[in-house]
């Protein structure tokens, strides 16, 4: 909790309880959300979970429809950002 919480976030959606676990574990995970941060959330505190920054090359991919979702993710994900300022 105290890693999300840097996130911005104090208590998880129903949507990250039931699938940040899975999505870890390596399992496969259909996240449906509305329009905002939960999904994104989700997918992002899982990845970067996985995340071993010692290797330096590409550990993950992430696929947006649009570029500003795509931009919106980056920032979300370089910079701990789940609201914005």
């Amino acid at each position: 909790m105290h890693g999300i919480s840097l996130y911005g976030l104090e208590k998880l959606s129903a949507i990250q309880q039931r699938a940040i676990l899975p999505c870890i574990k390596g399992q496969d995970v259909i996240v449906h959300a509305q329009s905002g941060t939960d999904g994104t959330a989700t997918f992002s505190i899982s990845i970067l979970q996985q995340i071993d920054t010692s290797v330096n090359e590409c550990q993950a991919l992430i696929l947006a429809p649009t570029r500003e979702s795509a931009q919106q993710i980056q920032k979300m994900v370089l910079h701990g950002r789940l609201h914005e300022s």
